[in-house]
């Protein structure tokens, strides 16, 4: 097995996945609309054990040749690398300490690696747990949405020690494009919380610019055109554009996911004395948004807060 890293990034660039001998046991705890898909690209490489609050959520990697474990705790004994996916600070808490746990279960050696979004204190917290126990932590938040779970190109910001990075780098290659090693423990969490507040920002910006030309008569297709290949292009306006279109607010990424790390990356800049003005500004802003009946919208729901 050869893995490909850049010395100076730590970027893994490229790999042979045919050529990959992966023996270790793997397990996977959190089959949402991310969790699910990234344990599916998983699967398709080597057998792995998982895990979820509801078992039906399972029920399509189970048919696959996943082997269900009724706790984390069991799923962890019988497990040398564990990846988690679960929405926040207290749902990760729970997974990893509660009666049933990872905790509870954790054999030494065993590397944890956590792709949920939550804060960095948390993480150094439940990083520091499990050393206590023999085993090592990775944070690696993931951004590229569901579309980028579902095809495999994730780029995945990774806070760990440099073996613990080796050692999980080809699996990650099963699950994203890009795999960056940002620093210690931790530092993955931050980038990923700085990351999401610019995107937050600029879905909240694009959503003003297109409903205020609407305000003001313009066409839908006109200003697709002008903006999209001018200097107001972006990421996020070319999601609200195709969601408005279509008329359809599934989630993707949820209102209350994306408030919730908004939340999350304005107490981290509080805790280490960065003003961030344009994310406290916003944050009151996304939250009456979700307040009004859009939560468990898709976020680029925002756009409809002038309807309402």
């Amino acid at each position: 097995m050869t893995v490909s890293i850049n010395p100076t990034k730590q970027l893994i660039t490229s790999i042979t996945k045919e050529r990959w001998i992966l023996s270790e046991r793997i397990g996977f705890i959190g089959l949402g609309i991310m969790g699910q898909k990234m344990a599916r690209n998983l699967l398709r490489h080597q057998p792995i054990n998982v895990y979820n609050r509801t078992k039906d959520r399972a029920a399509m990697l189970i048919q696959g040749g996943a082997t269900w474990y009724d706790s984390p705790s069991t799923l962890a004994q019988a497990s040398q690398i564990i990846f988690i996916m679960v929405t926040d600070d207290q749902a990760l808490r729970e997974v990893v300490l509660g009666d049933e746990g990872v905790l509870a279960g954790i054999q030494p050696g065993t590397l944890v690696v956590d792709h949920s979004t939550v804060s960095p204190q948390v993480t150094q917290e439940l990083a520091e747990r499990v050393r206590q126990r023999g085993g090592s932590w990775a944070d690696a938040p993931v951004t590229g949405g569901d579309i980028g779970a579902d095809q495999a190109t994730l780029t995945i910001m990774v806070g760990a020690d440099a073996r613990d990075f080796q050692r999980v780098g080809p699996y990650l290659q099963q699950m994203g494009k890009r795999i960056l090693h940002v620093g210690a423990v931790g530092q993955g969490q931050t980038l990923k919380l700085v990351s999401n507040m610019v995107s937050a920002l600029n879905l909240m910006a694009a959503a003003e610019g297109l409903q205020f030309g609407l305000h003001q008569g313009l066409d839908l297709k006109d200003m697709e055109t002008v903006m999209s290949f001018g200097s107001a292009q972006s990421y996020e306006l070319s999601k609200i554009l195709d969601r408005l279109k279509r008329d359809d607010f599934t989630p993707g990424f949820s209102v209350a996911n994306r408030l919730k790390d908004l939340r999350l990356a304005i107490e981290m800049a509080q805790q280490n004395q960065f003003s961030a003005d344009l994310g406290r500004c916003a944050l009151p802003l996304y939250q009456k948004h979700a307040e009004t009946g859009h939560m468990d919208l898709d976020e680029s729901s925002y756009v409809k807060r002038w309807d309402d």
